[in-house]
């Protein structure tokens, strides 16, 4: 009886000593678990996350002791997605992940992917990457296919509109609820591509636009050949919030018609159901592609999935609403508040009998076999005790501190590793209560607490403390204790395993520090944002004034604008008047000149000749001031013909009809390339003949006369310039130079009548352009004028 005792103690001993090696084996060999970190873009919290991360640990649960798994949110849907944050989120991984060789990161929405796309050869070198939940389509274009893969975010929106027709044959319209947000926006012209496919639907689009009530009051009476597509629809007219399980309960409420979509999300909110894209599902998908690169397929053979990821997914208490079956849906359909069957009221009752029947069995195949392996227990007793010592041996060398003690405070043995830990020797531990001398008193209750936890719930427990070493210096540790009990329950032996984790705490401190100052730059920049918001606030209310008074001044300016108007009117004609009343006295005068300069030059002194000459020289000056004025009336009564011309045609024609003008002279015209404009020709021709020839005018004393055209941009505007090296002028008059008959220089010097510029004036300003100019005298003149552009 005592052999077989003996025997079982030995059987159970070693079991535990194999159990408690475990964290040994683990810590001094190398770590054969697969590293995995899951980036996300968005908080935790958040649903769509939230249900992403539970579907790849859904997928990888049968791998948990094979994998150690670090989830990281980056909470860009929050603070934003800006360089700062962006370059903190790479100062906090480069720190906190320096000493960690990841096998495989998981990534979710885009922020994240972008963020690994920018930073992983940086961060994590080499580590291949699965990504989920990205909208970009033409993203296989812009990733690095030999790290990463993943999965495409589409919705099955065709999908669930053929399967709601084929439910609903008599369906001769459909209503969208769609609002105008951004993801509306884009939804919505999904679905107008969509459309083709349904030229004999009707198809209304409701939206913001209209408040809930209205929405409700639309959809209850819709006809019985309508069907419903929920969207997205989170504010109303008045900009209320609802979120997405209240909108569409209550338009599923208020409508007489079935109502579809493509989200799981809003599936329990009164949606029929349809092709539904799901967080969970899509996590669940991208851990099973996760799995393939752990066992050793490449990414770059793993395609990247652009088909929806969807499942058929129906809600059971809207089927019974509006007489959907069962057999109707597609195969394999998930379906959600369908009541229970027997079989699923009572499968743990049903299982617990099973499970008893076949326990029982286990029990009598047990004890048959039990009393075999007692017949061999005698043979292995020796082999046994020789893999004791073997295991001893282990735990003496392991890198980590492993002691046995007993509840009255001996110490049984301890390791190399403890020694060191504690800075006391295995004797001087087995002469003192070493648990109270190595414990500060400080962390007494707590230990107390931990140690009747153990007693209490007969199980292990793990634990902070710190150790008072022989010198006297504190050292953190992580205490993991197992207890041994006794036939009657109590515990005859503790097995620890003790950690020195100096190094780890000196990490968590620096990153709470660096949590701390990122929370004080948070909060900074949220000060400045409000305040910068205050600002763009008060501006609006500054901007609404000055509106008030543009469009005051607008009223003003066309009434002002109708008398102007007027006015041209009268002084065209009067233009007109007089110059047909001034032509025939002048003609006259001219005449008569000519007449005695001819017939009576004999009778008339050289005095007198001279004379008529100057009657002669006057009248013709007067007529062609006349013209001057008549060309200035037409200037602005001319009707324009607006067209795109060629400014560089234009300049040459006129240069060319102005020949007469050079008299031998040499001139270097450089005419630049130019854009066209949207003017008219004729008028435009009038412009640069006035230009050029004053250009030719104040030109003719130099004999380098260079004469430039070309154009410039300026504040998005094509400007015009004409440039010469002539006379020039002082630009303190430059306010006189388009005013008619305002001359800068002597008559005797430079002919004309003053009235050129003028006439180039009001066309540049009919065509709705403006005309300057600069000058240095006797140094060059530039004038330039802006035209619309073709």
């Amino acid at each position: 009886m005592n052999i077989k005792r003996n025997i079982k103690f030995i059987m159970i001993f070693n079991l535990s000593v194999i159990i408690f090696l475990l964290n040994s084996f683990l810590f001094a060999q190398e770590n054969p678990t697969k590293d995995i970190l899951i980036l996300n873009s968005y908080q935790k919290g958040f649903l769509w996350t939230d249900n992403i991360v539970k579907g790849i640990e859904s997928v990888l649960e049968s791998e948990k002791n094979n994998i150690k798994l670090s989830v990281e949110y980056m909470d860009t849907k929050t603070i934003g997605y800006e360089t700062e944050y962006k370059k903190q989120l790479y100062d906090l991984y480069k720190y906190k992940y320096k000493n960690r060789k990841f096998d495989l990161i998981i990534s979710s929405d885009d922020n994240a992917l972008d963020f690994l796309r920018e930073f992983h050869q940086d961060l994590f070198p080499g580590v291949p990457i699965a990504f989920c939940g990205v909208n970009n389509l033409n993203i296989s274009n812009m990733i690095d296919r030999e790290i990463f893969t993943g999965i495409i975010e589409l919705h099955s929106v065709k999908e669930t509109i053929d399967l709601a027709l084929r439910l609903h044959p008599g369906t001769r319209q459909i209503v969208f609820v769609v609002e105008n947000s951004p993801t509306g926006t884009y939804l919505w012209n999904q679905i107008k591509g969509l459309l083709k496919y349904y030229e004999d639907i009707r198809t209304t689009r409701i939206d913001d636009s209209l408040s809930m009530e209205q929405i409700e009051d639309r959809v209850r009476k819709l006809s019985d050949d309508t069907i419903v597509y929920w969207g997205t629809l989170h504010r109303d007219k008045f900009r209320k919030y609802y979120p997405f399980e209240e909108g569409a309960l209550r338009v599923s409420k208020a409508s007489s018609r079935p109502m579809y979509g493509h989200s799981v999300q809003i599936l329990p909110y009164g949606i029929v159901g349809g092709k539904l894209l799901g967080g969970f599902y899509h996590g669940q998908v991208v851990a099973e592609m996760a799995q393939r690169i752990l066992r050793g397929e490449k990414a770059l053979d793993i395609p990247v999935l652009t088909e929806p990821q969807t499942q058929y997914m129906f809600n059971y208490e809207q089927m019974q609403r509006f007489g959907i079956n069962t057999s109707d849906l597609p195969e394999g359909s998930i379906i959600i508040n369908k009541p229970s069957s027997f079989y699923e009221e009572n499968k743990i009752l049903i299982w617990s009998v099973i499970a008893f029947v076949v326990l029982q069995m286990l029990i009598i195949i047990s004890l048959v076999m039990n009393i075999t392996k007692r017949k061999k227990a005698e043979e292995g007793l020796t082999k046994s005790l020789q893999r004791e010592r073997f295991w001893a041996d282990i735990v003496r060398n392991a890198s980590v501190g492993v002691a046995t003690g007993y509840p009255d405070g001996r110490l049984g043995m301890c390791n190399v590793a403890y020694q060191k830990i504690t800075g006391y020797s295995e004797k001087e531990l087995q002469t003192i209560d070493w648990n109270k001398i190595l414990t500060p008193p400080e962390w007494e209750e707590s230990e107390t607490d931990k140690l009747q936890e153990l007693h209490r719930m007969k199980k292990s427990v793990q634990y902070e403390k710190e150790y008072i070493r022989k010198d006297g210096s504190r050292v953190p540790v992580e205490f993991l204790v197992y207890p041994r009990f006794d036939s009657n329950g109590n515990v005859e032996r503790y097995f620890a395993f003790v950690i020195d984790i100096t190094e780890r705490k000196k990490t968590e401190e620096e990153l709470q520090k660096y949590r701390e100052h990122l929370e004080e730059l948070v909060n900074e920049r949220t000060v400045e944002l409000e305040e910068k918001t205050k600002k763009i606030e008060e501006s609006q209310q500054a901007l609404t004034c000055l509106m008030e008074d543009v469009n005051e001044s607008r009223v003003e300016l066309d009434v002002l604008n109708k008398q102007l108007q007027a006015a041209n009117k009268e002084l065209e004609a009067f233009a007109y008047s007089v110059s047909h009343d001034l032509r025939a006295p002048l003609r006259n005068i001219d005449g008569f000149s000519q007449i005695l300069l001819e017939d009576y030059s004999d009778i008339l002194d050289k005095q007198g000749q001279h004379y008529l000459r100057r009657v002669r020289a006057g009248t013709q000056n007067m007529g062609q001031l006349i013209d001057d004025i008549l060309s200035l009336s037409r200037s602005g009564r001319h009707t324009m013909d607006k067209k795109t011309i060629n400014m560089e045609s234009i300049v040459r024609e006129v240069y060319d009809s102005l020949e007469n003008e050079l008299k031998d002279r040499k001139v270097d015209l450089v005419v630049h390339e130019c854009p066209p404009a949207l003017a008219d020709s004729h008028l435009v021709k009038i412009v640069f003949t006035n230009l050029l020839s004053n250009a030719l005018k104040f030109t003719r004393t130099r004999e380098n006369a260079k004469i430039e055209t070309g154009f410039m941009t300026e504040d998005g505007h094509t400007v015009f310039f004409i440039k010469d090296n002539g006379a020039g002028f002082d630009m303190k008059y430059a306010d006189k130079l388009f005013i008619p008959f305002q001359r800068l220089h002597r008559a005797e010097e430079y002919e004309g009548s003053g009235i050129g510029l003028a006439i180039v004036q009001r066309i540049i300003h009919r065509h709705g352009g403006r005309i300057w100019a600069e000058s240095k005298i006797d140094v060059r003149t530039t004038f330039y004028f802006t035209l619309p552009k073709s």
